[in-house]
């Protein structure tokens, strides 16, 4: 992971800085003999300019070691006039000091009018020296070689002097110069080798950087929040440093972050064309080497992340028999989560001793394949975390974060390095050094991405270094995962909505095959749990019992109707049983929206209306229907009136007042489908399981139209939207959306913040489909393991999640962006 941060050092060690010319007098003679980092500045005034405005530098300014080379370089703005020249940092046992190189003249800007000022001439081999000092600074300049030279120190100065006619003075910096790509802003040569001291002067001593390369040469390109350098490293194989693990290797194609989860602090890929190449590297650098090395000979990737603190290890291999026997022989137990077995290992396995010193000395007791890739894990609830996230699609490529710089960076790498802003900040402390860790944790640069690449190329390797704030990009009607809960027993009903009369929040009831009943608030966390006698019918309804604003939960299961208070507890009299079940799902008329609510429960032919008070209302006469009562009962208001409609195991449709007479007299009789009536356009619409769609109006007229519906069809509708589902072809009002083949489920509409939203569930291919009132779909919608759905907007910012049943013992929650 050192790749990842070392450019974070080395573009900050450029925080103010000057430039250079080529001429038959090399300026590398004029450099300090002990400089190991040099910066090329090839436009003077445009490097002034971006250091002033780049947010990134701006950020550390304060901050050690960056407030310290800012310091330093202080005199550097009172020249004017420059363009080019070569700036040189070195240290001696107190001191950070500079060298600047042009051939420009140095003249400072505005001398006369400048306060606080003084200058003296000194001589040292004949050589003239001018001292200024300005506000308690004090510089030196000379000419040496056709150069003007700029040093912060008289000693240093005079030590240039001294050794400029050594023969082959900073010779290993000279290919590196006559390369260096004047384009652009500045170029950057650091010996690594020989910096240590100065590597230890800026950071504390037990750095890392100097185990990263031998040597690094990089160009840098600054704008306003971004910073882009690239450029080629070496390492000496004799020092057994971190480059040298890719020594021979090829790069390949990152794929990794299409598994990783959206909420990643920072993912590094490793990629070989080879993995013997790797263990044979390691041989070399005196890391041990593991027989079970050679059980990893298919892995073609290696990635590494943490989720909330746990770590996460992924192995792409080519071919997974090997490791999968050895997985096998390892394991203690096994259960089935969301369709991926997770598997327990033994607490001693040693699955990650061949990948270090790569992922460092960690233990994963759980793992599971996802079609060719090996997922380890710290714990089983992170697995989980994983497993979720890639079934629904909400991996860490879909960020804006790694979005913001996928287009900087090649498509095959042998390292690639992508984190957040916690992200970075942990790897500097573990990899690089606790110094500049905490410098940036003390930055704002909370909305930047910190990535780097680095492609081995027989014995060079390129490397890629970027800092860029996120691009915030407003995307509508995009699904993201909010949480998901899991229970030790498999549901039993569908997961709905209610509302927390003390703030107003959305939260989830739903039931297990045990019948115990749970509350789930809006963050996943289970809040209570009641065991129930039997199965919740249809749906729960919240109701306001005692018109005080506290909202109670009522329903009926398969031989009782209750209600419920917000803690669970049952409201008296509200528990009535009854003999024999086989209640229909529980009926709520609450005709003025006065709170005077009506409770119809109905079981066969038996009709009871309760008040508010649980007393049976009397007034109401249609206590016995003419044939068995099926479904729940259903109210609609148009105009004035209220009518009561009930539908009839004989085919009859009961359409009645409040007082249960007659209020529109349906002659005939209809095969019903399993869908419920609805009121659209003002009149009562159903469907029939023989594909005909029939309205009728409040003077009774019958429409219908043979729409040739299969069997199976659904449909719901509202007062102006009407939605059918036929085969695979949905259709929106008039308009037909062709789906693939699969087998569907009923249509659901939601009216939320004004806006209409219509879902369906391929139950076949596990895939939920969401469209707007106009048939235009919401895109990446995540896929499912089983049907179901309500949908809410839990926190009260116009912004809607839906809840599923995903598979038979967790819910999820999904919002939608």
């Amino acid at each position: 992971m050192r790749p990842l941060l070392v450019y974070v050092v080395i573009a900050l060690l450029c925080f103010s800085c000057t430039s250079k010319k080529k001429n038959e007098n090399s300026p590398l003679e004029v450099i300090p003999e002990n400089a190991s980092l040099i910066l090329q500045i090839n436009d003077f005034e445009s490097v002034k300019n971006e250091l002033s405005t780049n947010e990134i530098l701006n950020n550390l300014g304060s901050e050690k070691p960056f407030s310290e080379i800012k310091t330093s370089l202080k005199s550097l703005n009172y020249f004017s006039n420059i363009k080019q020249g070569l700036l040189a940092l070195t240290v001696d046992s107190v001191n950070l000091d500079y060298t600047f190189i042009t051939n420009d003249s140095l003249s400072i800007d505005k001398w006369n009018q400048l306060p606080n000022k003084s200058k003296e001439s000194l001589t040292y081999h004949n050589y003239t020296i001018t001292a200024y000092t300005i506000d308690e600074s004090t510089f030196y300049t000379t000419n040496l070689k056709e150069y003007w030279v700029l040093c912060s120190s008289q000693q240093l100065l005079q030590e240039n002097i001294s050794s400029i006619d050594t023969p082959n003075k900073n010779s290993s910096f000279k290919q590196f110069y006559d390369v260096a790509n004047n384009e652009k802003m500045i170029n950057i040569w650091l010996d690594i080798d020989k910096g240590n001291s100065l590597l230890n002067h800026l950071l504390d001593k037990d750095h890392k950087i100097s185990d990263f390369a031998s040597w690094i040469t990089l160009d840098a390109t600054l704008h306003g929040t971004e910073l882009i350098l690239s450029g080629i490293a070496q390492p000496n194989t004799k020092n057994q440093q971190y480059l040298s693990l890719f020594e021979n290797t090829k790069p390949i194609e990152n794929k990794i972050w299409r598994l990783a989860p959206s909420n990643s602090n920072h993912i590094t890929s490793f990629g070989f064309d080879e993995f013997k190449k790797y263990i044979y590297n390691k041989d070399l650098n005196n890391t041990p080497t593991q027989t079970i090395d050679s059980l990893l000979n298919t892995v073609e990737e290696i990635g590494f992340t943490e989720i909330e603190n746990e770590k996460v290890l992924f192995l792409r291999t080519y071919g997974t028999a090997t490791l999968l026997d050895y997985l096998n022989n390892e394991k203690v137990d096994s259960e089935e989560f969301n369709g991926n077995d997770i598997w327990q290992l033994k607490a001693d396995n040693t699955i990650s001793v061949p990948l270090q010193p790569l992922v460092g000395e960690t233990e994963f007791p759980y793992a599971t394949i996802t079609e060719n890739t090996f997922i380890f894990t710290t714990s089983k609830n992170s697995l989980t975390t994983v497993i979720s996230k890639i079934k629904n699609g909400d991996t860490f490529d879909k960020t804006s974060l790694f979005k913001t710089i996928e287009t900087n960076l090649t498509q095959t790498s042998s390292v690639l390095s992508v984190s957040n802003f916690n992200g970075v900040s942990s790897l500097l402390n573990e990899s690089v050094s606790n110094t500049l860790a905490n410098s940036v944790s003390k930055s704002n640069l909370k909305d930047y991405v910190f990535a780097s690449q680095i492609i081995a190329d027989d014995g060079f390797y390129h490397t890629n270094y970027l800092i860029k704030k996120v691009t915030k990009e407003e995307v509508q009607n995009t699904v993201s995962q909010a949480f998901e809960t899991q229970f030790n027993t498999d549901l039993a009903t569908l997961p709905q909505f209610v509302t927390n009369h003390n703030n107003g929040r959305k939260e989830i009831v739903v039931q297990d095959q045990e019948n115990t009943l749970y509350l789930i608030s809006n963050t996943g966390k289970i809040l209570w749990k009641k065991q129930l006698n039997g199965t919740i019918q249809g749906k729960i309804h919240q109701v306001d019992l005692f018109k005080n604003g506290k909202l109670q939960l009522a329903f009926t299961t398969n031989n009782e109707f209750i209600i419920l208070d917000r803690n669970g507890k049952e409201v008296k009299p509200f528990t009535y049983n009854y003999t024999g079940g086989n209640l229909n799902p529980l009926s709520v008329f609450d005709y003025e929206g006065n709170k005077n609510y009506r409770f119809v429960v109905t079981q066969g032919k038996k009709v009871d209306m309760y008040n508010s008070k649980g007393d049976i209302v009397k007034g109401f006469t249609y206590d016995t229907a003419e044939a068995n009562i099926i479904d729940s009962p259903q109210h609609f208001r148009i105009g004035r009136k209220d009518y009561l409609v009930f539908k009839l195991e004989n085919g009859k449709l009961k359409i009645l007042n409040r007082i249960g007479k007659t209020r529109i007299n349906v002659k005939d009789t209809f095969s019903f489908s399993d869908n419920a009536i609805r009121l659209y356009q003002n009149k009562f619409t159903f469907t029939t399981i023989d594909g005909i769609l029939y309205q009728i109006d409040s003077q009774g007229k019958i429409s219908s139209s043979n729409l040739n519906l299969a069997k199976e069809h659904g449909m719901d509708a509202t007062s102006r939207t009407l939605a059918i589902m036929n085969d695979n072809i949905l259709q929106i009002r008039d308009k037909k959306i062709e789906l693939e083949l699969g087998v569907y489920s009923k249509p659901t509409i939601f009216y939320l913040n004004d806006k209409i939203y219509v879902a369906v569930t391929d139950i076949q291919n596990q895939k939920i489909y969401v469209y707007d009132s106009q048939a235009k779909p919401i895109p990446n919608f995540p896929v499912f393991g089983s049907s179901v759905i309500d949908m809410a907007d839990m926190n009260r910012n116009k912004k809607p999640e839906f809840v599923f049943k995903d598979q038979e013992n967790s819910i999820n929650v999904y919002k939608i962006r």
